[in-house]
């Protein structure tokens, strides 16, 4: 007597229970007739036809997304930049590495690239790259350095964590967007 053990390769990826009538144009995984026919040649219901349904991101999210990966570098770089306060180039330099590493970490996890969107996550980036170069003067050895003051001082290197912030969106920008 003899046993037909059927193995997956006959079986639709998607519907076990169901045959395998061919394979997926996308994906070569095996697929039965309902996802041929509801299908056709984008693909099978294993791997969506290449149309996975994703949940849009509202402006919200992306905020608070974007705010919440800049937390790190915010800590992070205020401690090292606490290194350069008194150093005249570098206390320009590291703010602005600062602004920069922020704005890396909001657009990467902000989930949307809308013109709002990355308005929200610039203006999240800058603060946050300020906000790291403050927490530098303020955790400095000593306290001889205010945070707001002296302008002359703390001006420059605010500005310079902004201008990081900025030059990471206009040097990697999303090159489809460019016009």
């Amino acid at each position: 007597m003899r046993v037909d053990v059927s193995w997956a390769g006959d079986r639709c990826a998607a519907h076990p229970a169901r045959p395998a009538r061919g394979t997926c144009p996308r994906c070569d995984l095996p697929r039965c007739d309902a996802d041929a026919a509801a299908f056709g040649g984008a693909g099978c219901a294993a791997c969506d036809g290449g149309r996975r349904l994703q949940r849009r991101v509202g402006l919200l999210e992306a905020g608070i997304r974007a705010g919440l990966a800049t937390w790190p570098v915010i800590m992070v770089g205020g401690w090292i930049a606490t290194q350069y306060v008194y150093d005249h180039i570098f206390s320009l330099v590291v703010p602005g590495l600062v602004g920069f590493a922020a704005s890396v970490a909001a657009a990467a996890v902000a989930g949307r690239r809308d013109r709002t969107a990355t308005a929200l996550t610039l203006a999240i980036a800058a603060g946050a790259g300020v906000l790291g170069t403050a927490l530098g003067f303020h955790l400095l050895t000593g306290g001889r350095q205010g945070v707001l003051q002296p302008w002359s001082v703390v001006g420059a290197p605010y500005l310079c964590a902004i201008a990081g912030a900025v030059a990471y969106r206009v040097l990697f920008a999303d090159p489809r967007r460019r016009s």
